[in-house]
């Protein structure tokens, strides 16, 4: 079967990174791909990578290997253990599986892959504030804020709507992926750190609480002056992601 992933005439392109033939449950072009060895991971040419047999030194110089950006357009296969799968995911690579993927499941993530690269913006810049959504981190001035994943997810939200406030059940549904505001108060704490670090690098104060309850990244570079505090309208509500057995939100 072709995958529905086509642009225009042109079929998509992959890198087989692995020793041997390509096993015919990775092979993609079973899926209308065209297996391409001349070109580097990017929007053109997914990295397929054979993860299956890899030891500790072996992983460790796979991830010497590829650069950030390198990563985001590679797809780990292979990889029976769930905590590793995990791992991979945290460093920035594209995707991991196991090595029981069907290939058709094989090729509509690797087209994901393709199609994020293109469409995603790779970099934000506020004024004094860059966001590099490759390495998943912030800088001020050049100076890195060292976030992790779900405070840079909360910042790149924000920054998305500069001067703008974003409700709590925004930020609930786009970065923790639930329908629902649960009864935690994981916002504000992941808040209070965020807006620690950004007082680290000289930003104090640039994330400012509306009235209704929401956040604002207040950047003065970022618009052409000051603005009122505006909410966004709430997006549909989408089935909670994750609930413990009472019920309520996993965050």
């Amino acid at each position: 079967m072709r995958s529905a992933n086509l642009r225009g005439s042109d079929a998509l392109r992959f890198r087989w990174l692995g020793s041997g033939r390509i096993p015919a449950g990775f092979d993609l072009r079973r899926c209308g791909w065209v297996l391409d060895d001349r070109h580097e991971p990017g929007p053109e040419c997914v990295e397929i990578v054979d993860g299956g047999d890899l030891d500790g030194p072996d992983w460790m110089r796979m991830l010497m290997s590829h650069s950030v950006e390198m990563r985001r357009s590679a797809l780990v296969v292979g990889v029976r253990r769930a905590h590793e799968r995990a791992m991979l995911l945290q460093v920035g690579f594209g995707d991991a599986v196991t090595d029981a993927v069907d290939i058709e499941e094989l090729g509509a993530r690797a087209g994901r892959i393709a199609e994020l690269t293109h469409w995603l913006p790779r970099r934000r810049d506020l004024g004094g504030l860059q966001l590099d959504l490759l390495a998943r981190e912030a800088y001020a001035n050049g100076k890195p804020l060292n976030l992790n994943p779900r405070e840079f997810s909360l910042l790149w939200r924000l920054a998305e709507s500069p001067n703008h406030a974003v409700s709590k059940q925004m930020l609930i549904h786009d970065v923790w992926r639930l329908g629902f505001v649960p009864e935690t108060n994981s916002i504000a704490v992941h808040m209070s750190r965020l807006r620690r670090k950004l007082t680290f690098v000289g930003l104090r104060g640039v994330i400012e609480t509306a009235p209704e309850g929401g956040y604002c990244l207040r950047m003065d570079d970022a618009n052409d002056g000051r603005e009122a505090f505006t909410l966004e309208p709430p997006r549909p509500a989408v089935p909670p992601a994750s609930t413990s057995a009472g019920g309520h939100a996993v965050l």
